[in-house]
């Protein structure tokens, strides 16, 4: 009864779906095979051999493997080359001819495979032998497919794959199970297309598998591996090869693309190969929307996602002379030429799902999500413009963009408006309405400013100014509305541009009498000359750049004025704060400008916060200039050519102090500009104080969800902070006395 109970199925715990699976309590037969020492112990060495025999049967690690015979035939094509990259392209490889089979067979019959199978089979018995052949076999497979294309991208690389496995392996495996049947092994085998098709399937299965291996470096080096995309679509032909892909390629992105020391350029411009591939290799758009969903999700977390596509789909794709311009590693260039190249139609709107008068349509693929989003034709640009939730933020940036890049000094805007046209195309004029006013402002400004200057006498008949010291003014008119806040820096301006901006002002009254002017004088260009005892200087700079070496300018002809008159004088100095008080500038906006002007080798800083003018350089060093002149160039030569023999020591320190002082710059303007920002929220914080001031008086206490919504109404260009901004903004009036919270947490005017 023990006995019986023992070997009594028990039901696993499931039911019946947990009893096809083999329950662990199952153990497998101690003894698999029923082999003498002897037959065991041979074993390793025959598969050992039976490796190595068709392995070079196969030709597999042979570059010099050929089927057949190596001779070129007429019309017919070239031989066959196991070594892909050895062989010649896979349409042009001939059907092997009766010569080829015969050549093959006499080659094949020397090898001592045929004479060893009946031996290992009298050893260990046919049906081990089989299944020790059938592994091996496998192996070989795996092996082949590695060595003859692992990194080797072709077209049609199929047909040699289908060759390969025809011609070679089904037939050596048909000829070895004949010679295990008893059959003879140099007989003409003929494989049956139904067994010929699975190998084929078989091979194809390996590819892609390889190909899914490789598939980050096929999307990333696009250009030259295209090929292997082909490769692909004979793999993921079933839900299962579909799945494995996307699941795996997912995998790696995260590991090797998602992740913070990539930055956001190369993540989108792999993310921009991964569209053209995968349009590719699934038109209908399933698989890229399966692994495209962490990508979109983590490039929507980067904060300079946005300004990294505007820049890019903005950037010139031509120089000044017309030929196509070097791309900048720090823009993503390829946006402009996709956005240029592709046509309306590639960039209109989805297709309908119930368009009756598509006669491609065609359902969604069978494996496709539940919220696969059904669209058409999207390509590049159409998939980075709809990354955010909104095109609103989108829009936003390209305002911002697209105004730095038209207050620019630039012949013309040809760019620009090409992008806005294409754009206007997928989303709209209304949305771009905004860019479309500013880019009319620009072009119209030239002819007001044309008109201006020649009515008040600001230029001759050919266009040179009239005024003192040279200085000749252009202005922009902005739409204030319709142009994004910019930080404004006040400051003072010389009293010969001032003078200028007086005169344009009266003009632009008469020509527009019911406008009047306000003088940005942060933003813009100024085109400075500046001559110093040993050197020339020109170059295009801020405007409170060439505010601060103005000041120097006028102390400087102070002090020609004290040595005409017989007083020992030396070079020109200011301090940080006299110059703050003298231009009513922010002190560290001005010390910004002086370090810009030492990274020039125009100043240098003889003590704390204190700089002078440098007429001369010192032996050894040569000035960076800025678009300077040939004057500028033969001084430098001629300060390093009476240098001593540490000259060279002394221009290195020299450099690395320059480059120190360009990036103390950059950094003193950020945090100008910072400073600036926090300014106006600041002045935009008193606005939206008398807003909540009002609102609550008017409509009773309110919770700050309602708070925020009614700002989002009635501020202008909508309310930017989040509801945790919003509440300590609160919470700073409350301490204040403005407000208290009154029952329910609803906010209310204090009495």
């Amino acid at each position: 009864m023990s006995t019986v109970q023992t070997l009594a199925p028990v039901s696993p715990p499931g039911g019946v779906f947990a009893s096809v699976f083999s329950p662990s309590w199952v153990k497998p037969p101690k003894y698999r095979q029923r082999f003498t020492p002897a037959a065991l112990s041979t074993i390793p060495d025959t598969k050992a051999t039976l490796h190595a025999l068709l392995r070079s049967l196969l030709g597999i690690g042979d570059e010099t493997f050929i089927y057949g015979q190596d001779r070129w035939v007429p019309n017919l094509g070239g031989p066959f080359h196991s070594h892909f990259e050895s062989c010649s392209p896979p349409d042009q490889i001939r059907h092997p001819t009766l010569a080829d089979h015969a050549a093959q067979d006499a080659e094949e019959a020397q090898s001592p495979l045929w004479r060893n199978l009946p031996r290992w089979r009298s050893v260990v018995g046919s049906e081990p032998l089989k299944k020790l052949l059938a592994a091996v076999l496998n192996d070989l497979m795996t092996e082949f497919v590695t060595w003859s294309y692992a990194g080797v991208y072709r077209h049609s690389l199929h047909l040699h794959l289908e060759f390969w496995v025809q011609h070679l392996f089904a037939r050596i495996t048909q000829k070895a199970l004949a010679s295990l049947d008893g059959s003879a092994a140099s007989s003409t085998i003929s494989v049956p297309d139904a067994e010929a098709k699975k190998w084929k399937d078989m091979a194809t299965a390996r590819l892609g598998a390889l190909r899914v291996d490789e598939l980050f470096d096929i999307v990333v080096d696009w250009d030259t591996t295209a090929p292997a995309i082909d490769d692909l679509r004979h793999f993921t032909t079933n839900p299962a090869t579909r799945s494995y892909l996307t699941h795996n390629f997912a995998n790696v992105l995260q590991t090797r693309l998602l992740h913070p020391g990539a930055s956001t350029i190369n993540i989108l411009q792999v993310y921009i190969s991964v569209i053209r591939s995968f349009r590719i290799l699934d038109p209908k758009g399933v698989l890229l929307d399966r692994v495209a969903k962490k990508v979109r999700r983590y490039l929507r977390e980067r904060e300079d996602t946005v300004k990294v596509i505007v820049a890019g789909l903005l950037s010139d794709t031509v120089d000044e002379d017309g030929q196509p311009s070097t791309p900048d590693p720090e823009t993503l260039a390829d946006l402009a030429v996709e956005l240029t190249n592709n046509s309306a139609q590639d960039g209109g709107a989805d297709a309908s799902e119930f368009d009756w008068n598509d006669m491609d349509w065609v359902p969604d693929p069978v494996d496709a999500a539940p919220d696969y989003m059904k669209s058409k034709n999207i390509d590049v640009i159409g998939s980075l413009i709809t990354l955010f939730d909104t095109k609103d933020v989108f829009v936003k940036e390209l305002q911002n963009t697209l105004a730095e890049r038209l207050l620019k000094n630039k012949a013309d805007f040809n760019q620009e408006i090409s992008v806005l046209e294409h754009l206007k195309i997928r989303l709209g004029d209304a949305a771009l309405q905004g860019c479309e006013v500013m880019l009319r402002d620009v072009l119209d400004s030239r002819k007001v400013d044309n008109v201006i200057r020649r009515d008040q006498g600001m230029q001759d008949d050919r266009g040179r100014p009239r005024q003192a010291d040279d200085v000749q003014l252009h202005a922009k008119i902005l739409s204030r509305l319709f142009w994004p806040t910019v930080p404004e820096q006040a400051f003072h301006v010389p009293q010969v541009v001032l003078e200028q901006q007086q005169t344009y002002e009266r003009g632009f009254e008469a020509l527009k009498q019911s406008r009047k002017l306000t003088w940005l004088n942060a933003i813009g260009q100024v085109e400075v000359e500046l001559e110093l005892e040993d050197r020339f200087y020109r170059d295009e700079v801020l405007p409170w750049q060439a505010v601060v070496i103005y000041a120097f300018q006028e102390a400087d002809a102070n002090a020609e004025a004290k040595a005409e008159a017989g007083f020992a004088t030396s070079p020109a100095q200011k301090t940080v704060t006299s110059l703050a008080s003298e231009l009513a500038m922010s002190p560290t906006l001005i010390r910004s400008a002086c370090i810009f002007w030492v990274s020039k080798r125009i100043l240098t800083e003889v003590g704390r916060d204190t700089f002078a003018v440098l007429e001369r350089l010192p032996a050894g060093i040569d000035a960076v200039m800025g678009g300077g002149d040939d004057a500028g160039a033969a001084a430098g030569a001629a300060a390093a050519a009476g240098a001593t023999g540490g000259a060279g020591r002394r221009a290195d320190d020299s450099n690395a102090t320059a480059a120190a002082a360009a990036v103390a710059a950059e950094a003193a303007a950020a945090q100008a500009a910072k400073e600036a920002e926090e300014a106006e929220r600041q002045q935009k914080m008193a606005m939206y104080h008398q807003f909540v001031v009002s609102m609550l008086t008017n409509q009773g206490a309110m919770p700050l969800p309602r708070i925020a919504m009614m700002l989002g109404i009635v501020v202008p260009g909508g309310f930017p902070f989040s509801n945790e901004e919003l509440k300590e903004f609160l919470a700073g009036m409350i301490k204040e006395g403005v407000l208290h919270v009154a029952h329910g947490g609803a906010y209310k005017v204090s009495s």
